[in-house]
């Protein structure tokens, strides 16, 4: 008796086709994508599905006639995404955001018309405040909670940006309590991120928002609200750099409304 194949997954093979177009190894899409290679490897098999973070991932990796599979497989509404115009990119951002503004947090170059990127909003709150949260969700069981368009030029990684929200009042005046931060996780190198916002995560506390100093041989995280003491954040088996702040959204005022 003939054994009966199993029909293979579409998803399985989508990702199999992003890979030649892209010319690249299952272990180099597992490097961009931050996962390791067996992780692509069981979704080439088709024996375990991408999360939906993963899906928006693949999706900013993708050519736009590929990536809007991998956007609805993330559970994404597609039907208001711009294809072309930074003018309608930015009015389906803001739509989305309704009554929030748009804060840059490093110099960006002016944006053009050109492609959007889709960002995972997670349920994975940073703290701001002197004690961190009582609980904290695991990067890796975390939840894709909205997915958000941006420009292409407003993310140097696309895979790798994630949005997370901002609870505490450190960083005021300069980030409200409430707000919701976009994160470029490729961007973990202590050298390069002096001066810049920076978000890192300790094993026990979860995820911090500040500005990274190094001074003296120590680094520091220093908040906007002067009545915060820096963090010693040195301990590099403690304290891992998680990514840099490209920009946030902030509701206009207290933060409150």
């Amino acid at each position: 008796m003939a054994v009966q194949q199993q029909p293979a997954h579409e998803w399985s093979e989508r990702i199999q086709r992003l890979l030649r177009d892209l010319k690249m190894t299952q272990s180099g899409l597992a490097d961009r994508l931050g996962v390791s290679p067996a992780t692509v490897s069981r979704w080439i098999q088709g024996k375990h599905e991408p999360t939906a973070q993963t899906y928006v991932a693949l999706g900013n990796l993708a050519q736009p006639a590929e990536a809007v599979y991998f956007w609805e497989r993330a559970g994404m509404d597609i039907s208001g995404l711009p294809d072309a115009g930074m003018r309608r990119v930015l009015g389906s951002l803001r739509a989305r955001l309704q009554d929030f503004k748009i804060v840059a947090a490093a110099k960006q170059s002016k944006p053009l018309a050109g492609s959007a990127v889709a960002i995972p909003v997670l349920n994975v709150t940073a703290f701001g405040d002197r004690v961190a949260p009582r609980e904290n969700v695991v990067l890796s069981q975390a939840e894709v909670e909205d997915v958000l368009v941006a420009p292409m030029e407003w993310c140097p990684h696309p895979e790798n940006v994630i949005g997370m929200h901002l609870v505490g009042d450190s960083m005021m005046p300069v980030i409200a309590p409430g707000s919701i931060v976009f994160v470029d996780t490729a961007q973990t190198d202590r050298e390069g991120l002096q001066g810049r916002l920076t978000v890192v995560s300790h094993r026990d506390l979860g995820f911090k928002v500040a500005r990274f100093q190094r001074i003296s041989g120590s680094d520091l995280l220093v908040s906007a609200n002067h009545r915060y003491a820096p963090l010693d954040i040195s301990n590099a088996s403690k304290w891992k750099v998680f990514g840099e702040v490209l920009w946030w959204i902030s509701r206009d005022g207290d933060g409150k409304g």
